[in-house]
């Protein structure tokens, strides 16, 4: 029986070395996935740091070539003749010409009058619905019983 017990332990302790190294081995190889994991991480701050900095570059070169195109458009069609800019002279503005505020007026009663025609537009269908609603179905027609 000591013999059997003997081996018993022995078969155990070889069990439970196994049971370390496998462990050790798992551990280890969680630790490289984790560095490897950690790299990656890394990189890929970096790339999105890298990829912001080229973005924001590009938005400054864009802002800076619209302000210039908006100021050279400007420059051009604003562009008087030069005796003309010299004595100062502006074109006036022709008596008929509405004011702000009367064109803001005038705007405003269009705006009143194309509501009140699609309210009476809605308030017609909604009448013709009703209306529709309550008439009584057709008859159908009687089919002959032979």
């Amino acid at each position: 029986m000591a013999l059997e017990s003997d081996t018993l332990a022995d078969t155990a302790r070889r069990f439970s070395e196994a049971i370390r190294a496998e462990r050790q081995s798992t551990l280890e190889a969680l630790a490289a996935e984790r560095q490897a994991v950690v790299e990656i991480i890394k990189t890929l701050r970096q790339e999105t740091a890298r990829r912001r900095k080229a973005a924001s570059g590009r938005f400054v070169f864009g802002m800076l070539l619209g302000a210039t195109a908006g100021a050279l458009t400007v420059y051009f069609a604003n562009q008087r003749a030069s005796e003309e800019t010299r004595l100062g002279l502006t074109a006036q503005a022709p008596a008929h010409r509405a004011t702000l505020a009367d064109r803001f007026k005038q705007a405003l009663d269009a705006g009143r009058q194309a509501a009140q025609s699609r309210e009476e537009e809605l308030w017609e269908r909604y009448r013709r619905q009703v209306s529709e609603a309550l008439q009584p179905p057709p008859p159908e027609p009687e089919e002959p019983l032979f």
